[in-house]
């Protein structure tokens, strides 16, 4: 078997899986070894789970299998959530050697509806929540989602997002309402979305969006229906419990070591990079020190101004990403790494999930180059005039410098 791949090898199905796929698949296994399928959660994590790798049948495949060779409730019905992903695909004669050897162990789908603890017989007790991200310019995040609430007869339904710098957090809470009210809203709102439609995420997740949010928000006060989401929300929420993504991608150690990977430019294409854009008061001193090094009076030779350029970078992003900044910039990526990941983009899920792993590690913000570009894009923001590139080295873009002598990254 080489490095790259590991092989499970079924007659004459292959299910081989590259090493990041098989990481993939053992943190899945971990993650549903400790997964109680009794419990409130669980329900959840397996519709995640299911929309995490419903366009990938081999991923489905291979955790189906892995899963009949050591039966478990856990596992059966791990196995019924999936299956439907396997049997359009090539692989339906694997997902009968699973069903045959869950079936050797007792699990059959009749038994496992037989169970009397999960017989429903409430049909009010049938509605299940649901929730939904929107990345959409002029917002950090549109978080909406529909409950279901004995006290109203029905759902409530919940909507919330940031706008004018932090300063505007917009929440309204309809009670009741339907499920036809929810569709028809998240149809409006997927017009505005960033060319992505909305993405169904965990209410827990949906959750501590909320909860971020009103962190991040620098409003004061309160008014009713903030509190009703907040009383609403706060059933779901675990400050413990680290976001979706870590459940959809395995952590990356030591990530500085991929830092060659990032393609900057077009992982950061078509964000709102406004909601981490450094403050122009506290730039001012990394600024005025950037136009002393182009200063006519001092004769400096190119080299030493590029790197000294560089350092004043490096410097800025340690000591203005810090706290609640780094904080933000961890929570941005990492949501950003989510909607790529749900959303089938691969490339910018992996150089989104660089970037977040390491602004969640201990190394220093001053190495990470997408917080430096983003401490330089945020100069240029205020300050443009003294950072005009220079058109004479366009077709020459890794050469280009401003007009303060720094090396456009």
């Amino acid at each position: 078997m080489s490095q790259k791949q590991s092989a499970i090898k079924k007659g004459k199905d292959d299910l081989s899986l590259t090493r990041e796929e098989s990481d993939e698949l053992q943190m899945i296994l971990d993650r549903l070894a400790v997964q109680d399928p009794g419990g409130e959660s669980f329900e959840g994590y397996l519709h995640s789970l299911r929309n995490s790798i419903s366009a990938r049948p081999i991923m489905a495949a291979a955790l189906i299998d892995r899963l009949s060779r050591n039966p478990s409730q856990t596992g059966f019905r791990t196995f019924q959530s999936l299956e439907k992903i396997v049997e359009a695909s090539s692989y339906k004669r694997s997902l009968k050697k699973a069903a045959y050897r869950f079936s050797q162990k007792g699990f059959t789908p009749e038994e496992q509806m037989s169970a009397p603890e999960k017989v429903i017989l409430i049909k009010d007790e049938q509605r299940k929540p649901t929730s939904h991200l929107f990345i959409v310019p002029g917002t950090i995040w549109i978080v909406s989602a529909l409950i279901p609430e004995a006290s109203v007869g029905g759902y409530v339904f919940i909507t919330a997002f940031l706008e004018d710098d932090f300063a505007t957090f917009n929440v309204r809470v309809a009670e009741p309402s339907t499920q036809k009210l929810y569709r028809e809203y998240l149809q409006a709102l997927s017009t505005h979305a960033a060319d992505r439609k909305g993405l169904e995420i965990p209410l827990w997740h949906a959750a501590r969006l909320f909860f971020d949010t009103l962190d991040f928000w620098t409003g004061k006060g309160s008014y009713s229906q903030l509190e009703r989401a907040r009383d609403l929300f706060k059933r779901y929420h675990d400050p413990d419990r680290k976001p979706h993504v870590y459940e959809l991608m395995p952590e990356i150690e030591n990530p500085e070591r991929h830092f060659s990977e990032l393609e900057i430019e077009k992982l950061l294409e078509d964000m709102d990079l406004s909601w981490l854009r450094f403050d122009k008061e506290e730039l001012s001193p990394y600024h005025e020190k950037l136009k002393q090094l182009d200063s006519p009076l001092i004769v400096v030779p190119r080299a030493v101004q590029e790197e000294r350029s560089l350092e004043l970078l490096r410097s800025a992003a340690e000591n203005l990403c810090i706290g609640a900044k780094l904080y933000l910039f961890k929570r941005f990526f990492e949501e950003q790494a989510m909607a790529f990941k749900l959303s089938g983009v691969e490339d910018k899920a992996r150089w989104a999930w660089i970037a977040a792993c390491s602004l969640a590690g201990q190394s220093s913000v001053g190495t990470h180059p997408v917080v430096r570009r983003l401490v330089f894009d945020s100069m240029r923001f205020y300050w443009p005039d003294d950072f005009k590139e220079d058109r004479q080295n366009e077709e020459k873009p890794r050469e280009r410098r401003t007009k303060s002598g720094i090396i456009l990254p």
